[in-house]
């Protein structure tokens, strides 16, 4: 539990910027809330173990409707490194708990990182510092590699091993140049 509270704060810290003060209105934005509810609900799933699974249900309404305001649903069994940085959560974000990400992953709304068919945890790996634009789509099994920036509208559904490497298209493709 106290890990997702230290990675939380690294998450408020990406979240406010370079303008600290932004930490007064961070309260009434949907990201917050969405990366909030996921950092609880891990460090629940972390103490508890599967047990949480059946425990979850007296906070269903809740998480519900939680789920609702933010549009956002991140599976508490996702393991999602710290600083991770949602910019508009109006368009929609959703990750398998099949998923095992790095540090400092941005999401620009209406991202899917999920799979392709009924899978296992570490099917879908992303490395540190990944970027996605806006509705890119990324169906595992797959293995992605750190500073990974994959455009707009991108669905990505092969493996790339290339750090720093940029992807493009449907399917995605490394983009050269």
């Amino acid at each position: 539990m106290w890990d997702q509270l230290s990675k939380f704060k690294y998450d408020i810290i990406r979240l406010t910027g370079k303008n600290r003060l932004r930490i007064l209105i961070l309260v009434f934005n949907r990201s917050f809330w969405a990366i909030f509810v996921y950092r609880l609900e891990r460090g629940m799933y972390l103490t508890f173990g599967n047990a949480y699974s059946i425990l979850r249900i007296l906070f269903l309404p809740i998480l519900r409707l939680l789920e609702v305001y933010t549009n956002a649903e991140i599976n508490y069994k996702a393991e999602i490194g710290k600083g991770i940085l949602i910019l508009h959560s109006a368009l929609g974000i959703v990750i398998s708990g099949y998923a095992q990400i790095g540090d400092d992953l941005t999401l620009t709304g209406g991202n899917v990182i999920g799979s392709k068919d009924a899978g296992k945890f570490g099917d879908i790996l992303l490395g540190n510092n990944c970027f996605l634009g806006a509705n890119a789509v990324i169906l595992g099994p797959l293995q992605l590699a750190d500073n990974i920036k994959i455009g707009a509208s991108a669905c990505v559904v092969k493996s790339c091993l290339n750090d720093g490497a940029a992807l493009g298209g449907v399917p995605a493709r490394e983009i050269t140049g």
